[in-house]
């Protein structure tokens, strides 16, 4: 049984390269990381591994220094929800089912810790991997969990209804509900607004939260879709609703003077981050953009932020000083390496020290490339505004990645021009040198730990971070997708 997505077949793209490009081009023999089929099985071991509940997911093996043996709500959604879009894109009867069975197993175990005692309720940020509470010390609530957690069950359920299963257990449309789907709406519906003590998926600072805000909006828009489809119009007119409020207080985190998205505002204690330079504004991007127009990944304010990101990071870690690198046993042009924030304290094992870069967020700055070339396309159009003549520019600064004359403001390159089809190329290989990035502190296996060191670039913190094996895979998904738009194949 394979992975839905064909990572090896990326590899057909050094066939097409021509005159100067085809060195850059050759950061496509790394389209594998992971090698496809290895890292998958790592990343699918991750889920219900033997002695945890079934349906638990563990963030990593690890269980001591780092202690990371924990189901955190959060990493489990984003888990499920990349497993959802590999179920929905096989057409492979042995994946379906194994992909199926994590994903009914992940709603039984997400049920059963909705209904316990925690700390939180259902805004408790982690349990233990048996499904019982952890009752520690910890950040809570964390507010986004029950979001992405909603979200990846809710692809789950419109799969089933396409093959033709029932899922009244997934939602039940009682009022209280029984179900798990149901239950975080009804839960995202009635605590979005209740204050500012929320933590964020850090967990290392309260108050309002880009990420949380947006994958709230989210869930609560395609919660009435669904909820409509299952017939529960009164409830879906409700969830409808509860969106249109937290649309208009995000217009909160556009901060004009500092050209950027605020990760957090109305912060009400924690680590302070006086650069309001954060990655969850990159992560919000790729985990709960609707592609409505709101916040989305072409959009100037997205945009900016991301290369404001990009500009802060570059002289932060010695590693970034490198230009090339060894992967796939090539040598290969490569892009920055991207952390969480500047002044990040924690090492992958304790506070109070260096931060470092981490591999699921250098693979997120690929995914977002991957992802801008599917949204022009998909408008057709690529018009040059102050932002985006910004982030092409950056692109020519940085790793020399450019066109001549593309970059007027005010220019729009519709789909019949060459120019447009160059955009979208050069954003292709900006986004494969971070694949090759995380390529090169990668262990041959596939192996995927949390950070690198910032100075040597060696693999750091919890190895196996399923985190990072899910970034990895939607930036390899995205890649084909967009590969294909570019070069037909």
């Amino acid at each position: 049984m394979k992975v839905s997505f064909s990572f090896t077949s990326l590899l057909a793209l050094s066939s097409l390269a021509t005159g100067s490009l085809a060195s850059t081009f050759q950061s496509a023999k790394w389209a594998a990381i992971p090698p496809d089929y290895n890292t998958a099985l790592q990343f699918l071991a991750n889920i219900s591994p033997e002695g945890a509940s079934p349906g638990a997911v563990g963030a990593a093996p690890s269980k001591s220094n780092p202690d990371y043996y924990y189901h955190w709500t959060h990493d489990a959604g984003t888990t499920l929800l990349e497993i959802s879009t590999w179920l929905n894109g096989t057409s492979d009867a042995s994946g379906s089912e194994v992909y199926s069975k994590k994903l009914a197993d992940y709603a039984n175990c997400s049920r059963s810790i909705q209904t316990i005692e925690s700390p939180s309720g259902i805004g408790t940020a982690k349990f233990m991997m048996d499904g019982s509470a952890f009752t520690g010390a910890w950040c809570n609530p964390q507010r986004d969990g029950a979001a992405i957690r909603a979200i990846s069950l809710i692809s789950y359920a419109r799969w089933l209804i396409e093959h033709s299963k029932d899922v009244s257990q997934y939602y039940d449309g009682k009022d209280p509900s029984e179900s798990v789907i149901k239950g975080d709406l009804e839960y995202i519906a009635s605590s979005w607004n209740a204050d500012n003590n929320g933590c964020g998926i850090w967990e290392e600072i309260r108050g309002n939260h880009f990420y949380t805000c947006m994958i709230q909006r989210r869930a609560m828009i395609e919660g009435a879709q669904f909820a409509a489809q299952m017939g529960d119009t009164g409830t879906a007119s409700m969830y409808e609703s509860q969106a249109v409020p937290i649309t208009g207080n995000m217009t909160s985190f556009w901060n004009n003077d500092k050209n950027l998205i605020l990760p957090t505002i109305n912060s009400n204690g924690g680590v302070n981050k006086p650069a309001n330079i954060d990655s969850q504004v990159l992560l919000a991007a790729l985990h709960a953009s609707l592609g409505d127009g709101f916040y989305i990944v072409d959009s100037d304010q997205m945009l900016a932020s991301v290369v404001a990101k990009t500009n802060a990071f570059k002289p932060l870690y010695p590693i970034n000083t490198d230009t090339e690198a060894t992967a796939s046993s090539a040598t290969m042009p490569i892009a920055v390496a991207l952390g969480r924030y500047p002044k990040d304290a924690h090492n992958g094992y304790n506070s109070g020290q260096q931060g470092n870069p981490w591999s699921l967020i250098t693979s997120g700055m690929a995914d977002y490339h991957y992802r801008l070339v599917e949204t022009w396309s998909t408008a057709g159009k690529v018009t040059i505004t102050k932002a985006t003549g910004t982030f092409f520019n950056q692109m020519k600064e940085f790793y020399g990645i450019a066109f001549t004359n593309a970059y007027e403001v005010g220019a729009t390159h519709t789909s019949d021009s060459d120019t447009f089809g160059g955009l979208l190329a050069n954003t292709i290989l900006s986004g494969d040198r971070y694949m090759v990035q995380v390529a090169h502190h990668t262990d041959a296996s596939g192996l995927m730990t949390e950070q690198w060191l910032c100075g040597e670039g060696t693999p750091t913190g919890a190895p196996n971070l399923i985190w990072s094996f899910e970034a990895h895979t939607s930036a390899a998904h995205h890649r084909t997708a967009a590969s294909r738009i570019v070069y037909g194949n």
